[in-house]
């Protein structure tokens, strides 16, 4: 019981602190070509990884699928299952491979509801029964929600806060990116592009240059991504798609909080980050 909440505090803690620092938007448009050190991930760049942003971790490519992009979104609504799926090979060729699956919602006024069993934090697996995670986005009224299903309680906070800082590549790296052309995945129409960030030997101590590959399918009619791979040398391969598209108006109660769960109100980290400077100015 005492593991389940100690993963739970994790979690949600993540979760709070990605939802008030990034807001509550949802995928713009796709990205104009860059050259190095361009756009990085979800909205104009796609989830996790992509021109410019080929450098993160588990942790960072969490993040990135914990949230719906850049901005509001509206008169596209979806609903789809999320899964995502990173393999890792070993010096002495052992594979390692995790999978997780989403449901996501987003309806024609922008809000969105992704619910999630917590398997994995990154590259941690979660000991015992693993917790699971439903948080709404309503920039409608302003507000976010992470529920906790087992306890029925639901954390409140106000939106607001714009994109992280894009991730930029080394700067001796070389960046390429090239059009895929249109394919239909999921029954929706998706543009693709390939981004190749080359580290030159003895970049980060390497003694052969590495190539990170990203690889994004955008669909324009839902403005968001559909489909990406990322295949890094030093982690491994990471795939992350929607499946079972869905574009009917979902539910407006999947976007409100049960009337049965206990509501708490909690303060952004970077809104405590302002009180604190206040404080000691």
């Amino acid at each position: 019981m005492n593991t389940r909440r100690n993963w739970w505090t994790i979690i949600a803690s993540l979760a709070i602190v990605l939802t008030c620092s990034i807001g509550v938007r949802a995928q713009k448009g796709p990205p104009p070509r860059h050259g190095p050190g361009g756009p990085g991930p979800q909205g104009d760049r796609g989830p996790g990884h992509g021109p410019g942003r080929p450098f993160g971790g588990g942790l960072e490519f969490l993040s990135s699928e914990m949230r719906f992009g850049d901005k509001v979104v509206k008169g596209a609504p979806y609903s789809a299952e999320a899964v995502l799926e990173s393999t890792q090979t070993l010096s002495d060729g052992t594979h390692i491979t995790r999978k997780s699956n989403a449901l996501i919602y987003r309806d024609g006024e922008g809000r969105t509801r992704r619910e999630q069993t917590m398997e994995a934090l990154g590259p941690f697996a979660v000991s015992g029964d693993a917790p699971r995670l439903i948080s709404i986005n309503d920039p409608v009224s302003g507000v976010n929600y992470i529920l906790d299903p087992s306890n029925k309680t639901a954390r409140k906070m106000s939106s607001h806060g714009g994109p992280p800082p894009p991730h930029q590549p080394p700067p001796s790296s070389e960046s390429k990116t090239e059009s895929l052309g249109k394919q239909t995945i999921e029954g929706v129409e998706a543009e693709g592009t390939r981004s190749t960030v080359t580290i030159p030997a003895g970049q980060i101590g390497n003694d052969r240059p590495l190539e990170i590959v990203s690889e994004r399918w955008y669909s324009a009619v839902l403005q968001t991504v559909v489909l990406s791979k990322h295949k890094d040398p030093r982690m491994g391969e990471t795939v992350y798609r929607l499946t079972n598209i869905n574009r009917s108006e979902p539910a407006r109660s999947l976007f409100e909080v049960p009337s049965d769960y206990k509501v708490e109100e909690r303060t952004p980290p970077d809104r405590m980050r302002g009180v604190k400077r206040d404080r000691e100015d």
